[in-house]
């Protein structure tokens, strides 16, 4: 029940935003509120999983939360609710709308956002998880381009292209992931849970298996603001609201990372490591040149962090390339 639990806080504060019995300050503060409460669950299920445990719920272990799981559920809840809470306690903000109507449209999509995330961390199957994660993107279209300005419109349709297009691509890959699996085992209620995929993967065919992997990393690549796909980020990132761009930074790409390396394990089982880190290590390093080479050449201080952003999910995804101490030290 504790992992129900987690995901209806970020639900009810969303559904709080939107009654217009509540003013401005109290809609920030239970969105706040709730958020801390949603990192003490998150706290829970860690401590729980570091125990030597896995916290489950549902048939096949629907709802599922291990050791990296856990770790993205802190990183979401706990860079929401300094957001969040910051926001608050700051009483009026510039990113916040002036109106009303904008304002709690603003915390609902925040709090969505976050749910969304979260249930991309801690749901088995791949099938839903790729719907969490393209429901980001049209929730922080949405965020990107809340002032209206010719920029923040620009950037925000720029974003919903490059990210509609890399989870596009990454829909392709889960579908042949599932008819690779359906092709060599059969059809199942659970086809898509990656902890069935991970069982059967040596029954899986390698070839099918690489070319699902290849479209998976450029699709949720693009999502991660891996290079060459990373161009929507500074755009967007400059263009959100402080709080948006960092649950952006913060949250969004270590889970579109996330997805990657949930795929990774299934394909490391059915043609082993070398495949996969040969593609993480190209892609990484390839990031990390890129943010560095444009980093420097930057003057808004938002745009210098998005690159910097890009830099280190680079390092990150060399880390996953690395093998097992590369993955700690990515963690």
């Amino acid at each position: 029940m504790i992992l129900i639990a987690l995901l209806a806080c970020p639900l009810l504060a969303a559904a709080v935003a939107i009654l217009p019995a509540l003013g401005r300050a109290a809609v920030a503060w239970a969105g706040a509120l709730l958020t801390g409460a949603a990192f003490l669950l998150s706290l829970v299920i860690a401590a729980r999983v570091a125990g030597g445990g896995v916290v489950s719920i549902g048939p096949e272990e629907s709802l599922r939360a291990d050791g990296l799981s856990a770790i993205l559920a802190l990183v979401v809840t706990g860079t929401g609710l300094v957001a969040l809470w910051f926001e608050a306690g700051a009483g009026t903000s510039a990113a916040e709308p002036e109106d009303a109507v904008s304002f709690r449209r603003y915390h609902a999509l925040a709090e969505m956002f976050l749910f969304t995330m979260l249930l991309a961390v801690i749901v088995n199957n791949v099938g839903v998880m790729w719907v969490a994660i393209e429901a980001t993107t049209i929730i922080t279209a949405f965020l990107v381009g809340l002032r209206r300005s010719r920029a923040a419109l620009e950037a925000s349709w720029k974003y919903i292209l490059i990210g509609s297009v890399g989870i596009a691509l990454a829909f392709l890959g889960t579908v042949l992931a599932y008819f690779n699996f359906v092709q060599r085992v059969g059809a199942t209620p659970f086809a898509l849970h990656w902890t069935v995929l991970t069982r059967v993967a040596g029954s899986l065919d390698p070839d099918v298996t690489r070319l699902a992997f290849v479209f998976l990393l450029v699709g949720y690549g693009t999502k991660a603001g891996l290079a060459p796909m990373h161009t929507w980020l500074p755009d967007a990132h400059s263009e959100a609201p402080a709080p948006i761009s960092a649950m952006m930074s913060g949250c969004l790409l270590p889970v579109a990372l996330y997805a990657i390396l949930r795929f990774k394990v299934v394909v490391d089982a059915c043609v082993g490591t070398a495949f996969t880190d040969r593609m993480l290590i190209l892609i990484a390093v390839l990031s990390v040149l890129v943010a560095a080479l444009l980093l420097v050449r930057q003057a808004s201080y938002k745009r210098m962090l998005a690159y910097s952003s890009v830099e280190h999910i680079g390092l990150m995804c060399l880390g996953s390339g690395l093998g097992p101490l590369g993955v700690t030290a990515s963690l």
